[in-house]
């Protein structure tokens, strides 16, 4: 279902706004996908709730919830053709987690935990290994207008172009 509505909204941005819409497809799409996770989480913060609801659901639930939200990933970051989506997650992750609202944290928490080397564990690949690295880049204090050059926004503009495509 999350597909569905993801699709249906970064198709309609990108039809419906020309090339503006095309530009910040990719943050529309991470504020959406954000926001139906946190719906899924119960309006909670975190990404606690959901994880522990899923594993008593049974395994199979938490696997299909997962790959259900790497293919939304992969769909949005297809859409993604300006890096305006990588750039809000970048900017996003080099503010105070205490200066975020809700719905930035939102889209931040829609990435998972970052996977640091010598854990063990192999960083994700595709889409949401590419959001992780733009994430990291942007909390380590990257400058994220030269990591993205072909997005035209900043992190601010961005955010409220997302918060007007929200319900």
């Amino acid at each position: 279902m999350t597909t569905t509505v993801t699709t249906g909204v970064v198709a309609g941005t990108a039809g419906g706004a020309g090339l503006a819409g095309l530009a910040v497809a990719g943050a529309v799409g991470l504020g959406v996908l954000g926001l139906a996770a946190l719906a899924s989480r119960g309006a909670g913060r975190g990404s606690g709730g959901g994880r522990n609801k899923g594993y008593r659901r049974g395994r199979r639930s938490v696997d299909d919830a997962g790959r259900r939200m790497q293919n939304a990933l992969e769909l949005v970051r297809a859409e993604d053709v300006t890096g305006c989506g990588m750039r809000l997650v970048c900017e996003l992750a080099g503010q105070e987690e205490e200066d975020l609202v809700q719905e930035e944290l939102a889209i931040l928490a829609l990435l998972g935990p970052d996977v640091t080397p010598g854990e063990g564990v192999l960083p994700p690949g595709g889409a949401r290994g590419e959001y992780l690295q733009a994430r990291s880049f942007g909390g380590r204090g990257g400058d994220c207008g030269a990591a993205f050059p072909m997005c035209p926004l900043n992190g601010s503009q961005l955010m409220d172009t997302v918060m007007a495509y929200l319900p």
